[in-house]
């Protein structure tokens, strides 16, 4: 298992870049406090279609999962881990990322075409696509008119 952050390659067009910037939304920076793994976060990001917003939401939601499964520890009233906080600060950060992700990439599926004259023409032109069921006028006679 690997571990590695680049402050200076934070992107989304290359698979490092991808990687340092769900690190980097996630907050998982520290060397010394290293919460997840490399390939934790590639298999996350082929999960959310390189998406780093939803790659990392993801992260931060199996984070969430990881600290809600561990109690809270008192050692002599000198130290205490409240597990709570953490399962609740990547629960809330889960959801903010899936938000923003949404937000981002907001892409129904919807295309307007034949918004022009041009458009109309070139697709009534091109022989591979299939033929409309149904078409303006249709059901006109011109036998009816006269």
């Amino acid at each position: 298992m690997a571990w590695c952050y680049d402050p200076t390659d934070l992107n989304t067009t290359t698979a490092s870049g991808r990687l340092n910037t769900v690190r980097f939304l996630v907050g998982d920076t520290d060397s010394s406090d290293q919460k997840v793994q490399n390939e934790e976060i590639t298999f996350a990001l082929s999960q959310t279609k390189n998406d780093v917003n939803s790659a990392a939401a993801y992260i931060a939601n199996s984070l969430a999962s990881k600290y809600a499964s561990k109690v809270t520890i008192n050692l002599d009233d000198q130290l205490m881990v409240h597990y709570s906080d953490l399962y609740k600060h990547y629960k809330n950060l889960s959801d903010q990322l899936s938000y923003q992700a949404k937000k981002v990439g907001a892409q129904i599926g919807i295309f307007a075409g034949g918004l022009t004259k041009t458009d109309v023409d070139s697709v009534r032109a091109n022989t591979n696509r299939v033929k409309p069921c149904f078409y303006k006028g249709q059901f006109h006679n011109p036998q009816d008119e006269g």
